[in-house]
């Protein structure tokens, strides 16, 4: 297919939870939207009608509808209603503007059967909140939109939030203070439960309850008057994603994490279930705390029966009731695992059990990605970041290589699986402490380098906030910032070699930036770049 330039889940549960609606039951509703960050079912999955692309390439241009090209870098997902698209972009710079920083985004509505810009509008930020443009750890422009497809709502992690037309008529807007003192690393994404949005913000500065370090908190607004509906009492770290989910009752409820670096205010570090309807909304139905210490800087996962406590600074992971926040179980990720790794000058895959990472020499510890995680009961799913070298002064040892790991929450069972993942050698590649940066990764459409902070130009597999993973039906899409794409069949049998579905690009390596997540509807996956936002369909 020609590229228009510029222009049942079986061990799944919530995938299977969902039911098929017949359609003359809400003739408003197109099939399959993904309507917010955390689509349809508001985990990251999506039960599809039609068949997810699984293979394509920008750089050979396969598999590809349309390609758009951007004028600015830009960190939000893709609302899909229809034939709508919503995201945004930072504002764009001017070639000779430095710092690269910025408080400006713009939100486009795009045609998603060409690609076409159908209108545009600029949401201002707090001047005295800025980002760096292509920041590997979020922006300004980080939050995604959300659609019902009669209205769009936009935040502006920097301080304004409002809610529009489909057609592009405001309807209200609200400004708030962000949090500001820290590195700008914002992760949660806005929500949508109902007829009400939830974002996360500090207390007014006026507000006698707000504290010197202000804390973030939860807060329900109304979405069609954008009124304060309730603020919950416990806080969060704006590092961490919080996710909607479906009680044991049938109510909703949000989890979400205290606890991360830069010393963030909000503790104890640990997680509160907070109920978001109902007469109760806004109060916290539980709390755990992850004694002494720990960073919640992950997407916070949970369903029916357990919330899952996934901490870079432990060796297990933490199972919680899902009732009652009691600590059901904990599984080690250290000890007696499974390891599939990748030889690649034999093209050969080596899967070995029973491994101990911790009586290796030298010992590897193991550093679950931010954000980079998934569950989808039975299985957590989660990238690993790979580091060999000094860091700090000392030899550091983590892993295992270029790995997702796949733990199954019931029978203890733990996988690692290296991906056959290339990292070319450039001409103009960099190395320090035995990292490496590629420079031309940062460079957007206009040919304007916004990469200021050169942990930006790495391959994805170090100190970064990858994308969000999400699943279509089996099939898990990994995004690393390299623009590489990996498909991992997410029910194979055995979590080796024949769990790789295919291996993609966004674009050519060391050219290409993407720390965004992928949409799917009516089969086709939308993603994004700096460069371009890409449409890619089955030919």
């Amino acid at each position: 297919m020609k590229a228009i330039q510029n222009a049942t889940l079986a061990p799944f549960t919530f995938a299977l939870l969902c039911v098929v609606i017949p359609q003359q039951a809400m003739p408003q509703t197109p099939i399959e939207p993904w309507p917010q960050a955390a689509g349809p079912h508001d985990d990251w999955t999506a039960t599809a009608l039609t068949s997810p692309p699984l293979e394509w390439s920008v750089e050979t241009d396969t598999n590809i509808r349309w390609r758009k090209s951007l004028p600015e870098t830009g960190q939000s997902g893709i609302a899909v209603w229809g034939d709508r698209l919503f995201l945004t972009t930072m504002k764009p710079i001017d070639a000779e503007t430095k710092p690269k920083k910025g408080s400006d985004i713009v939100l486009y509505c795009i045609h998603s059967d060409t690609g076409e810009t159908l209108w545009t509008t600029d949401i201002t930020g707090d001047p005295a909140a800025k980002s760096t443009y292509a920041y590997g750890f979020s922006s300004s422009s980080s939050p995604t939109p959300i659609t019902d497809g009669k209205h769009v709502w936009c935040w502006n992690a920097s301080g304004q939030m409002g809610c529009w037309t489909v057609d592009g008529k405001q309807v209200w807007t609200r400004r708030w203070k962000p949090t500001l003192g820290r590195p700008f690393n914002k992760q949660y994404e806005p929500i949508k439960i109902g007829n009400t949005i939830l974002n996360v913000e500090p207390l007014e500065p006026e507000n006698p309850e707000r504290r010197d370090d202000a804390w973030n908190f939860l807060r329900g607004f109304d979405s069609l008057t954008g009124k304060l509906l309730w603020t919950e009492t416990q806080g969060l770290t704006h590092y961490n994603t919080p996710v909607l989910g479906r009680l044991p009752d049938g109510g909703r409820a949000i989890l979400a994490g205290r606890g991360a670096h830069h010393d963030t205010p909000e503790a104890p570090a640990g997680l509160t279930l907070t109920r978001v309807d109902g007469a109760d909304a806004g109060k916290a139905i539980w709390n755990w705390n992850a004694l002494p210490d720990g960073k919640a800087q992950v997407t916070q996962c949970w369903d029916e029966k357990y919330a899952y406590w996934l901490d870079e600074t432990r060796t297990d992971l933490v199972l919680i009731n899902t009732a009652d926040g009691t600590e059901a179980k904990r599984i080690s990720w250290t000890n007696d695992v499974s390891h599939t790794s990748y030889d690649s000058e034999n093209d050969k895959f080596t899967t070995r059990h029973h491994i101990n990472f911790d009586a290796m020499e030298p010992r590897m510890s193991v550093f679950p990605a931010w954000h980079a995680n998934i569950s989808i009961y039975p299985h957590v799913f989660f990238q690993c970041f790979y580091f060999e070298g000094k860091r700090r002064g000392k030899m550091t040892h983590i892993g295992p290589r270029h790995c997702i790991t796949r733990i199954n929450v019931e029978t203890g069972s733990v996988e690692y699986l290296e991906l056959p993942f290339p990292v070319p050698h450039l001409d103009n590649e960099t190395v320090k402490n035995g990292e490496f940066y590629y420079p031309g990764m940062t460079i957007n459409s206009r040919g304007v380098d916004v990469g200021e902070d050169k942990r930006s130009g790495r391959s994805g597999w170090w100190w970064c906030f990858n994308g969000n993973v999400i699943a279509v039906n089996e099939y898990l899409f990994f995004t690393f910032m390299s623009g590489k794409v990996q498909v991992i069949e997410g029910t194979a049998k055995q979590f080796n070699e024949n769990a790789l579905t295919a291996f993609n690009d966004l674009g050519k390596f060391g050219e290409t930036w993407s720390v965004n997540t992928p949409s799917y509807s009516d089969g086709r996956l939308y993603h994004r770049t700096m460069k371009e936002l890409i449409c890619i369909e089955q030919d």
